[in-house]
């Protein structure tokens, strides 16, 4: 038996249409093809890994409450290139971002909460940024 790779994250989205939006137009996914289901939802593809989100019923508990955030997983992580355009697209739209910078291995990190509470990490690989990219105002060392 053996692990291969993450298939998809799946999303309890409050409101699907602002999250799958948040997703695509922001982040740059894809929506691709789903299933019928008796519950609203999207899929959304990202390199080999895709994103479900999931709306209705399936997104409340048994007293129709939402819960914000990722409860036990801490926040969801995932490579990227081009930061200083995230960075620029994420502060356009409003949102509130933080950031890293890492050594060794050399990443720039940006984090940004999605529209459900879902702590996103995007890590860049500083060595493979164009040479003038800002990076962190935190400091910016390259490998």
């Amino acid at each position: 038996m053996a692990l291969l790779d993450l298939h998809h994250v799946t999303i309890k989205a409050r409101d699907l249409e602002e999250t799958e939006r948040f997703y695509v137009e922001i982040l740059g996914m894809e929506k691709v093809a789903r299933p019928e289901f008796d519950f609203p939802g999207a899929w959304l593809q990202m390199g080999r890994t895709m994103f479900h989100l999931m709306g209705g019923y399936m997104a409340v508990d048994d007293q129709g409450r939402f819960e914000e955030g990722g409860a036990a997983v801490d926040h969801i992580a995932m490579l990227a290139k081009g930061y200083d355009e995230m960075k620029a697209r994420l502060l356009a739209h409003g949102l509130k971002v933080s950031e890293s910078v890492i050594t060794s291995p050399p990443l720039w990190q940006l984090f940004v909460d999605d529209p459900n509470g879902v702590r996103l990490e995007m890590n860049f690989n500083s060595s493979e940024e164009p040479e003038d990219a800002r990076g962190p105002d935190v400091g910016s060392p390259r490998a």
